[in-house]
């Protein structure tokens, strides 16, 4: 069946069927695009407003780590305690290490701290890898290490039940110094370097790195050994370097990142002091103490950082809440099932899970930004990034949601659009089968003389044959175009008297909303505004009579409104012996103050005008102030256009104060002081505002 063969009841059934279904899928895909387009820029800067500031507090956090190690390096209990620990370490350069304490070492590294290494690091060390290089070495590890508490791992004071040198009770009064000050800083282990031979000569935890050599030894690897060797040779007190986070073999494979600064007594450079900082507070800065959510991360965002080796260097939240899923999630993602056994084993993210996205590299290249981006679980994420720096140490601030979660409001919302898109295409074709069915007949002349009439055509006429209804609605449209033709001749005409009549009375602007069927008021940014009150008609109207003292007031009124036209200014309105006019409203003038100000100078001569040709005694007052304002009509059917706001209602008190002829305020005074001389300034109280200075323009200036 053709189109051209369907009733016109079924055409119109059909169009208007198509035509509400065609709006409902336009009005829905721009309320789609519109809602879309709000939530990614929602989503954008909350993350990257989250990123920066995390940023922000990382860096702070770093600084004040190595101030506080440059305060601990420098101070003279430091000083003192690493001149009499290297004294009574170098006395130990002879000691003897039976057969007996060498195979104590011996077992413990073999039985206790080799297999708890393998058991945390990816590659099993080599056996007797981490054996002690010198006899000092030997005799340490064995009072310190083999007897200085167990299990090995566990954080305690480095201490011994056997040592009976002198250097055991150096260290006791080391460690009773430098405690409260580790205590109060917040800081981990703190060891000394001898920046000669780079043997480790104190350690303030058990430590295997103790009486170790960082130069041939077996942690030369670390990233202590290449603090010291970096800053052996130090001639600033105040030097210091870091080394990023590395899987440290003696704290047996756990993360630990490094701040090292030189100690000094006087010029003599005694010892290189390396301090292990904890990741711990940065990490809780990052998560806010695990709590997400309170941060406005949902289910699933989160802030983290990477290193330069582009992985973790803070816990994964998933990691945190559900090991199980996590560990699922990264089977099914991109990482290596030696990556996933490796984070299983570990149980940790840090230094172990890879982060390679576009934003990690715009980050370490010193960009920042905001990407939709596939993190490390294989989960598309909307990514805010950027790098944080203290000297050679850079890592990358990340802040990721998932785009699931971030974008699950636009999928509801799509969700309702398409339920109620059905339900008014529904309701759309029940109309249009009522409507549809009360057109039986095709009215094509009709509709083309009304289609020349909507052109402008209003000489059209339609011919009508038929003697029923159609003949009358035929008729009916010709009296109406006849009808309409006379009513558009009298309607121009009206409409320019009346255009000129509301012109008369209002100020563009309120013209404008009147013009527009607006009654809505309107906010204007920065106007001038000059409340002007003429005094003396009262004295005048006793003496000229009512009748004569209107006419001349109406006189003046009339000369300020010429006034105000030629300085383009507008009168807002007049009540009695007030005037109040302003500059900025309809027209966007840069000088708008200065065209209030030369008005009301203009005012006060026509003032003085009258007063010397009529032989009065009128005075005029005029208060100047520029700020917002608030304009709109009052009145629905009689009405008047007037501003309000405090910039008028402090020119309407400036004036009542009777301050002078022309007062202007402060900042009216900085517009135009340039241009305009001004007496001394005064200050009046306001209520409700306080102390104002006011500037009287100069007499011989108005």
């Amino acid at each position: 069946m053709s189109l051209r063969s369907l009733s016109v009841q079924s055409k119109l059934l059909l169009a208007f069927t198509l035509l509400t279904l065609l709006g409902i899928a336009l009005v829905s895909a721009t309320a789609y695009a519109t809602a879309r387009a709000s939530l990614l820029t929602s989503i954008e800067r909350q993350l990257v407003g989250l990123q920066r500031s995390k940023a922000g507090i990382v860096k702070t956090m770093l600084a004040a780590t190595r101030n506080e190690v440059l305060t601990l390096s420098g101070s003279d209990d430091v000083s003192a305690m690493s001149r009499q620990l290297m004294e009574e370490y170098r006395k130990l350069a002879d000691v003897k290490v039976t057969p007996e304490m060498k195979a104590a070492v011996r077992e413990f590294y073999a039985r206790e701290f080799e297999p708890a290494l393998a058991a945390r690091t990816r590659l099993a060390p080599q056996p007797g890898a981490f054996l002690p290089t010198t006899e000092r070495g030997w005799y340490l590890h064995y009072h310190y290490i083999v007897n200085g508490g167990r299990p090995y791992g566990e954080r305690r004071p480095l201490a011994s039940s056997t040592d009976t040198s002198g250097y055991a009770t150096a260290l006791r009064a080391a460690q009773q110094r430098l405690g409260p000050a580790i205590e109060r800083l917040g800081l981990q282990n703190v060891v000394l370097v001898d920046p000669v031979s780079l043997e480790v000569f104190f350690s303030e935890e058990q430590s295997t790195i103790f009486g170790t050599r960082l130069d041939d030894g077996p942690y030369s690897g670390s990233g202590v050994a290449a603090l010291s060797r970096a800053l052996r040779n130090s001639q600033d007190e105040d030097d210091y370097k870091l080394a990023d986070f590395e899987a440290f073999r003696p704290a047996l494979g756990a993360a630990k990142a490094f701040v090292a600064s030189p100690v000094f007594d006087g010029p003599t450079r005694l010892a290189v002091m390396v301090v292990r900082f904890p990741i711990e507070p940065i990490a809780d800065a990052l998560s806010n103490r695990r709590g997400w959510e309170l941060e406005g991360l949902g289910k699933t965002g989160e802030v983290y950082l990477v290193g330069p080796d582009q992985t973790m260097r803070v816990e994964s939240r998933f990691l945190v809440e559900d090991k199980a899923a996590f560990l699922e999630a990264l089977g099914t993602s991109r990482l290596t099932e030696r990556s996933v056994e490796e984070v299983r084993r570990l149980g940790t993210t840090i230094l172990t899970v890879p982060v390679k996205h576009e934003g990690v590299r715009e980050g370490f290249n010193g960009h920042s930004g905001f990407a939709r981006v596939e993190d490390y679980r294989g989960e598309p994420v909307f990514s805010a990034y950027g790098p944080v720096d203290l000297d050679s140490l850079r890592w990358v601030v990340v802040a990721e949601m998932d785009t699931s979660e971030a974008l699950a409001p636009l999928r509801a919302l799509g969700t309702r659009i398409l339920g109620l898109g059905a339900g008014l295409a529904l309701l759309a074709s029940v109309l249009a089968l009522g409507l549809a069915s009360i057109m039986t007949r095709p009215i094509a002349a009709l509709v083309e003389a009304a289609r020349e009439v909507s052109a402008g055509n209003l000489e059209t006429r339609v011919r009508v044959n038929a003697h029923d209804e159609f003949r009358a609605l035929g008729e009916a449209f010709n009296d109406m175009v006849a009808n309409l033709a006379a009513s558009r001749a009298a309607l121009d005409t009206q409409v320019q008297a009346n255009e000129r009549l509301l012109l008369s009375l209002l100020p563009a602007s309120g013209a404008a909303q009147v013009r527009g069927g607006h009654d809505g008021p309107q906010s204007f940014a920065d106007v001038t505004v000059a409340y002007a009150q003429l005094t003396g008609f009262e004295q005048l109207s006793r003496r000229l009579g009512e009748d004569q003292s209107m006419s001349l007031l109406s006189d003046v009124v009339a000369a300020f409104d010429e006034a105000a036209e030629h300085h383009g200014v507008e009168k807002v309105r007049t009540i009695g012996s007030s005037y109040l006019a302003a500059s900025g409203l309809s027209v966007d003038r840069a000088d708008h103050t200065a065209r209030v100000v030369d008005f009301a100078r203009e005012v006060v001569r026509i003032v003085r005008r009258f007063n010397a040709e009529r032989g009065t005694s009128l005075s005029i007052e005029i208060a100047i102030n520029a700020g917002p304002v608030v304009g709109g009509l009052v009145g629905r059917r009689k009405f008047i256009y007037d501003l309000w706001g405090d910039t008028v209602r402090l020119a309407r008190e400036i004036d009542q104060q009777g301050a002078g002829a022309i007062v202007v305020t402060r900042t009216v005074y900085d517009r135009v002081r340039d241009a305009v001389p001004f007496g001394a300034p005064r200050t009046h109280e306001f209520s409700g505002v306080g102390p104002i200075e006011l500037f009287p323009v100069a007499e011989s200036a108005a």
